[in-house]
């Protein structure tokens, strides 16, 4: 009887240890990984972006910029969730839910000029004092960087 109820505990370990898709950002190696669609290595945290393909891969950027191209460009569709360091908190946020601020003064790694922030009047109010560019949410953002 004993073995019987430790091999079920076993059973019960397994089967709950299956392998579920990450949740939330796949960690960035500052310095090694490298971004996929410029093909640089991401350097600056205060940048980086990532999104997920429904598969479970984890697609990495140095520039919210490149992020927005490769996303137009490559993966139209099959995108599970989007996440993008916020400018102010130097914390990762859903970047589907972010507002994006263009910026001249602010070199980001390939020059988009493009920091996301979570809080809408927060980027705005960054975007006055900074002569920037209030772009919106997601969408606006790419329209915006795919036509400059």
């Amino acid at each position: 009887m004993k073995i019987k109820l430790v091999l079920l505990f076993v059973m019960v370990l397994v089967f709950s240890c299956k392998n579920d898709p990450q949740t939330g950002p796949v960690e960035i190696y500052y310095g090694e990984n490298v971004c996929e669609r410029c093909k640089m290595i991401i350097s600056e945290k205060d940048f980086a972006a990532q999104y997920q393909l429904s598969v479970g891969e984890a697609v990495n950027f140095d520039d919210l910029g490149c992020m927005f191209h490769y996303m137009a460009e490559v993966h139209k569709d099959g995108i599970s969730a989007i996440y993008v360091m916020d400018y102010g908190s130097k914390t990762w946020i859903d970047g589907k839910n972010a507002h994006y601020v263009w910026v001249q003064s602010i070199a980001t790694p390939m020059g988009h000029g493009v920091i996301a922030l979570g809080n809408e009047g927060e980027a705005r109010e960054f975007a006055d004092k900074e002569n920037g560019k209030y772009l919106g949410g997601l969408s606006e953002a790419t329209k915006w960087v795919m036509k400059k």
